[in-house]
């Protein structure tokens, strides 16, 4: 049936999730063999298109993935349609271009990642129908707003800074990490950084043999310490019994200090094959019931299940290290005394213990240089180790199980409103820190730093940092202890939905003109984790409460509802392919067609 009436769609933000979003668009489009002519804009801050800021194809290959070649693979296969089901996962891409090591446990460059995720996309286009146009606007979206039934979306360039706006009838927002930070840099000092990406751009005016304070101990800090170091010509060489030496080049800071609340880094992993160990607690039947009873109580119901499942991970590996057999039972008490009457055989085995696996510097204010260096040799030989020869390592491993489960419990307030922020406020970082580090390399790469005396560890814990008004520096300091003066500050943390704190110049605007409304968890208490509310399609709520079939949030936009979307999962979350058949379907409606894939109405 042909319509000559253009149908425009936009995707704000075209990063791997505004990539996966418009695959399967093209995808439904084809497969509903709709002649109506399509107009796609494509939104986006820079011109990387699906690789976005993470994976632009421009940044040094030395900032690499934390996530194996094996996980990769830009096509959802679980469902019918893909235009391009014959292009290869990650690894036979790697086999077939030759860019890096293809081994599936091998952790690539990000940029090569991305350099695959814009074949991806260029597949697509190559495929496109002949209906279909897509208009890309490399520049920053400000402003939405209703006029009628469109939308007017209304940019700035980013060469020329001309504000413009394009009138869509349906839109995607796959925004990432600026969903939850302003557009504008909350500092004016020549000596601070605020977000550290592009590292070469961002941190070249830091001179050699200066000072640098970075905030946080993560991936992103890990990202700002190599490129102040192997970025500037350093150069890692390993030693024959293991691990790095560092070749400093002379044009490295004298010092960096990272600090953070805990002082603690993430734990490594070696990429080997995750354990296919099940998991006995915390299992599909257990979450179908809960699900039946929300809301949930993080720390009376949850949490308890989460530690039985750390606490039989550890010992079963711990048992077959020691040649016996450890049998799960519904009792738990039976499991507990197999564990007894191994330890009195084995007393020199260490016991498990929650508190010292999470947090084993809890009772220490500060920290000194050597206990974390330590600390950081014991997790270096524990991931060498592997899941199933390291008790330690299969323990911080089983978040990784738990999570799908546990974001279908925590989605749509699915938590009582204290144990959401409970869990927004610690337990997420704490489970990152634990079961999503860095490869293990990057961490042999910052003790090899350490030793070297470039990256210093005084004030990893209990620090912090204000301005120094008479010198334009700053002071790091730990109160009633050692202070240092600092010449560059380093904000290596990312944003994500925090209470109080929905600062994004889009966002808020699209909260004065009504089209989206904050979540809210109201259950028991009240707790506003600072994100906007969508109903189980991702569809926009407005002010008043209805919902906008024609306006969806897909990947960050919606962490503080649904959880951990920091991924490049295609599966976890997806309100892809449920906006790309609401597409359809809007498009079919509109040529008075009824659509056969017809969907339920959302109920508030």
């Amino acid at each position: 049936m042909e319509n000559t009436e253009t149908y425009a769609i936009g995707i704000v933000g075209f990063g791997p999730k505004g990539f996966y979003g418009f695959e399967r668009l093209i995808a439904y489009l084809s497969e509903h063999n709709i002649d109506r002519l399509i107009q796609v804009h494509i939104f986006n801050n820079t011109s990387f298109l699906a690789s976005g800021d993470v994976y632009r194809t421009d940044q040094p290959e030395y900032l690499i993935m934390n996530y194996a070649n094996r996980n990769i693979n830009g096509w959802i296969l679980q469902e019918p349609y893909a235009p391009a089901t014959s292009t290869p996962d990650f690894v036979s891409w790697l086999t077939e271009n030759r860019l890096a090591n293809a081994a599936p446990e091998e952790y690539a460059p990000r940029a090569i990642v991305g350099k695959y995720l814009e074949d991806c996309y260029q597949l697509v286009l190559d495929q496109l129908p002949t209906n279909v146009r897509v208009v890309p606007h490399i520049g920053t979206v400000s402003n939405v707003f209703k006029r009628g039934e469109e939308y007017q979306v209304k940019y700035s360039e980013a060469e020329s800074g001309k504000e413009n706006s394009i009138q869509c009838n349906s839109l995607l927002f796959t925004t990432g990490h600026h969903t939850f930070t302003s557009q504008k840099n909350t500092t004016s000092k020549e000596n601070s950084v605020d977000f550290i990406y592009p590292v070469e751009e961002k941190l070249k005016p830091i001179n050699k043999d200066s000072l640098v304070a970075i905030k946080g101990f993560g991936l992103t800090a890990i990202d700002a310490i190599l490129a102040l170091t192997e970025g500037r010509q350093g150069v890692f060489k390993r030693k024959e019994n293991g691990g790095f030496k560092y070749e400093p080049s002379g044009r490295e800071p004298l010092k960096i200090y990272p600090f953070s609340r805990t002082g603690l880094p993430m734990v490594p992993r070696n990429g080997t094959l995750n354990s296919n160990a099940e998991l006995h607690f915390f299992t599909d039947d257990l979450v179908r019931h809960l699900k039946k009873n929300k809301p949930v109580s993080f720390k009376c119901t949850i949490l308890p299940l989460i530690k039985k499942e750390f606490y039989f991970a550890y010992y079963k590996v711990l048992f077959k290290n020691h040649g016996h057999q450890f049998y799960f039972d519904d009792d738990f008490t039976v499991i507990e005394n197999q564990v007894q009457y191994f330890h009195e055989d084995f007393p020199e085995c260490p016991v498990f213990n929650w508190e010292a696996i999470v947090d084993p510097f809890r009772d220490e204010p500060i920290l000194s240089s050597i206990m974390l260096q330590y600390y950081l040799e014991f997790l270096i030989e524990e991931a060498k180790r592997g899941e199933d020869e390291s008790p330690f390592l299969a323990a911080v491993s089983v978040w990784r199980k738990i999570s799908p489960l546990f974001n279908e419990l925590y989605s749509f307030g699915g938590l009582d409103a204290a144990s959401q922020k409970e869990f927004d406020t610690y337990y997420f970082g704490l489970f990152n820190r634990l079961s999503y580090g860095p490869p293990v390399k990057n961490m042999e790469k910052m003790l090899a730093l350490y030793k070297s005396g470039i990256l210093d560890f005084s004030f990893v814990k209990s620090a912090n940092i204000s301005e120094n008004t008479l010198n334009n520096n700053y002071t790091l300091q730990i109160k009633n202890a050692r202070k240092t003066e600092i010449n560059y500050y380093l904000n290596a943390t990312i944003s994500r939905a925090k209470e109080g704190e929905f600062k994004n110049e889009l966002y808020q605007n699209l909260l004065k003109n009504g089209l989206v409304r904050e979540f809210k968890n109201k259950l028991n208490t009240s707790y506003n984790p600072g994100c906007i509310e969508i109903n189980k399609d991702g569809n926009a709520i407005d002010a008043k409460g209805r919902v906008d079939k024609n306006i969806t949030f897909y990947g960050t936009p919606t962490e503080g509802i649904t959880c951990d979307n920091d991924t490049l999962s295609r599966t976890k979350n997806n309100f892809a392919s449920v906006w790309a058949k609401g597409v359809c379907t809007s498009i079919l409606n509109k040529a008075g067609i009824t659509e056969k894939y017809e969907r339920e109405e959302n109920v508030l």
